[in-house]
């Protein structure tokens, strides 16, 4: 090796030395820096504001007082995470400081799927079919569930979760509030019945309907087995039956039972 390769050699290795301690130095001075702002971002996944900004940055100035007086390297981010997400219309909350020592707070606000009105409360069942309360900053527009439902599950409702309690116990399924849940699921995911479709209603007699967002009829569906093929009839119906005899004319569209519509017309 020749000594001008030698000595190139030891200058690359005196910058790398170099980049190092002025990236350590320039750690050790951020983490030693106060935080300069809390800033909260939150993605509303193309929902109605329920929750704000100013409301989660408040919750964490308020559990943590001097936070902008604290070093970047003491901020407690997990526990500042947890506070937002104690938030029940908090979905994931990431935290951390940038490079400007600014705290920052991402986070995703939960989706509304239904709002059920049952006897004693109200609340909103959302997508993954946990409790929410109602928002005293907007009414979202969803799906509404009301009529004869009952509360077949122990338990505070604040604390309700679908999926854990039907894997809990099985027989979950055919509580009340798990049906009006799967149903309502099966409606948004539906290109044509999200059009169509906007109310729930349990009857009397522990038959589901459905009532469309125009016309003037409700639609019985029974139990909500087979709803593939429940669906497909009704929409048949629509397309090839109430396009030439009108909507106005039934007062009632019957699916309850396999193989068979029964169409009842107004008095």
């Amino acid at each position: 090796m020749t000594m001008k390769r030698r000595y190139a050699n030891i200058i690359k290795v005196l910058l790398l030395l170099v980049i190092v301690v002025v990236v350590v130095v320039a750690n050790v001075l951020h983490r030693q820096s106060a935080i300069n702002s809390v800033v909260v971002v939150v993605d509303y996944m193309a929902n109605d504001t329920l929750v704000t900004s100013e409301q989660l940055s408040s919750s964490v100035m308020e559990k943590y007082r001097d936070i902008t007086n604290q070093a970047v390297g003491s901020a407690d981010l997990e526990g500042i995470r947890q506070v937002v997400k104690s938030n029940q219309f908090v979905d994931e909350a990431d935290v951390s400081v940038t490079v400007s020592s600014d705290l920052m707070i991402k986070v995703t606000q939960r989706t509304p799927l239904v709002r059920v009105y049952s006897k004693k409360s109200q609340f909103y069942l959302d997508t993954k079919g946990r409790y929410m309360p109602i928002s005293q900053i907007n009414n979202q527009r969803v799906i509404v569930a009301n009529g004869y439902i009952k509360k077949d599950f122990s338990g505070n409702i604040a604390s309700l979760d679908i999926e854990a309690l039907v894997a809990a116990n099985p027989k979950a399924e055919n509580y009340d509030i798990t049906k009006i849940f799967r149903l309502a699921k099966y409606i948004n995911n539906d290109k044509n019945a999200k059009v169509l479709f906007d109310q729930i209603y349990l009857n009397s007699n522990g038959d589901m309907e459905i009532v469309p967002k125009l016309g003037n009829h409700t639609v019985v569906l029974g139990d909500i087995n087979n709803l593939d093929e429940k669906f497909e009839n009704l929409f048949a119906l629509y397309q090839k039956g109430f396009s030439k005899t009108g909507w106005e004319k039934y007062s009632s569209v019957n699916l309850k039972f396999k193989d068979q519509i029964i169409c009842t017309k107004k008095q």
